[in-house]
């Protein structure tokens, strides 16, 4: 029986750790206008650097921090102009443009190898 919980137990944590980035999270929360589902994918503290804000943040308020961008400029589009799977540290970037209201914004997310899964480090939204 112990064995049979052990063999479960490895594959469970053997999938955890596939570790592609979310690419699919940050698109439909861009797009959606969802910062919850953004800064969710953080540890403790993001970095952010928005217009007129820049700094390190805990989760709480990166959500509200993003969540006003989204009030300035919502409902927008949100395109993948590179994307970086993992170094060998275990770190990924995604870049992006954000387009809204005839704005056009490079979003970079940068994400850190945790224990399990990879966590969001920084979020950069700036006007191109």
């Amino acid at each position: 029986m112990n064995t049979i919980y052990n063999f479960f137990a490895f594959l469970l944590v053997s999938l955890s750790l596939s570790g592609d980035l979310p690419y699919t999270t940050i698109q439909r929360g861009m797009e959606l206008n969802d910062a919850h589902a953004i800064v969710s994918l953080g540890r403790d503290k993001i970095v952010m650097q928005l217009p007129g804000t820049e700094g390190a943040f805990p989760l709480a308020q990166a959500e509200m921090i993003l969540n006003n961008f989204f009030l300035k400029y919502p409902k927008g589009t949100f395109i993948f102009r590179y994307k970086n799977s993992k170094s060998i540290e275990g770190n990924g970037t995604i870049i992006g443009s954000y387009l809204t209201k005839g704005n056009s914004f490079r979003s970079t997310f940068q994400f850190r190898s945790g224990k399990y899964e990879q966590k969001l480090e920084s979020l950069s939204i700036v006007k191109e």
